[in-house]
């Protein structure tokens, strides 16, 4: 029996050590073995005691595996991160938006929104009202002064504003679906925004430029009447025009009738002016010497 015993504690003890081989590293403390005190270690809990605490080591090593994240998917999050800029300028380049104008077409006139031509047209308006002024001047008399009709002349020339009209397209059709005003149209509106907010001052000037224009040809008028000589003053003179209505020859003929009774014919492309005075003699007189002589006081 003794035997038995000793064998018994024996395989006991393998057992015990064994078992304490495979706890954790925290637990330092072991039970004695071979001593019939209080203290002594029931096998079979023993080995239950270390199946648990495998267990539960087992249990917090897989969970902190879980927890804890695997490379992969470190990269892809980091790629995902990093990503976010390209995606924006694929984004960006699929929602560019590309325009064309449409059919409809607004034009305008530069000159109309200029205010050197507001100021120019202000003069231009003032000797147009000194040439009617001279007509009527030239109707009521016989003979006027040749710088009364030299002023009228000069009065009369003015140089012609020429130029195409700007075309715009007011509105444009996008890709996105949305009809919107084109730039040049903006522009447009802006600068007759402009035009319009100003316009009232320009005006005022321009009045001005226009009466004092006016006042200083009615000067030149009454001057030109102070220096009236006969032996250089200018005959009235009525001119009739006669023009073909069929035939052949399509010329117009034109004829003088003066008021010291000379009587003049024209054709049409050629500017000699063929005359007969009163007592019946043939005189030719080129477009400048008729002109220092005769002026046309009335047109039929």
């Amino acid at each position: 029996m003794n035997i038995r015993k000793h064998w018994k504690r024996l395989l006991l003890t393998t057992t015990a050590l064994f078992w304490a081989s495979c706890t954790s590293e925290n637990d330092n403390v072991f039970p004695t073995i071979g001593q019939d005190t209080p203290h002594a270690v029931d096998p079979s809990a023993s080995s239950d005691s270390h199946i648990e605490s495998s267990n539960e080591n087992a249990a917090e090593s897989s969970s902190s595996e879980a927890s804890a994240p695997s490379s992969n998917s470190i990269t892809q999050s980091s790629s995902s991160e990093a990503n976010p800029s390209s995606s924006v300028a694929e984004s960006s380049s699929s929602a560019e938006v590309t325009c064309a104008p449409t059919d409809s077409v607004i034009s305008y006139y530069p000159p109309d929104y200029s205010e050197s031509v507001a100021k120019s047209n202000a003069e231009k308006k003032a000797n147009r009202a000194g040439v009617a002024k001279i007509d009527s001047i030239m109707k009521a008399q016989e003979t006027i002064p040749q710088a009364l009709a030299n002023l009228r002349q000069q009065l009369s020339m003015f140089v012609a504003l020429y130029g195409a009209p700007v075309l715009i397209h007011p509105d444009e059709v996008c890709s996105d679906g949305i009809t919107r005003p084109t730039q040049a149209y903006l522009d447009y509106l802006k600068m007759k925004e402009e035009w319009e907010k100003n316009k009232p001052a320009l005006d005022e000037e321009c009045q001005k430029i226009y009466e004092d224009k006016l006042k200083e040809i009615e000067q030149s008028i009454k001057e030109c009447l102070e220096s009236s000589n006969p032996s250089t003053d200018l005959t009235a003179c009525d001119l009739k025009a006669m023009c073909p209505l069929y035939g052949i020859d399509s010329k117009c003929s034109y004829k003088y009738n003066c008021v010291d009774d000379v009587s003049c014919e024209e054709i049409d492309g050629d500017s000699t002016k063929y005359c007969t005075d009163k007592q019946g003699e043939k005189i030719k007189y080129t477009q400048e010497e008729f002109e220092k002589k005769y002026y046309t006081k009335r047109r039929y």
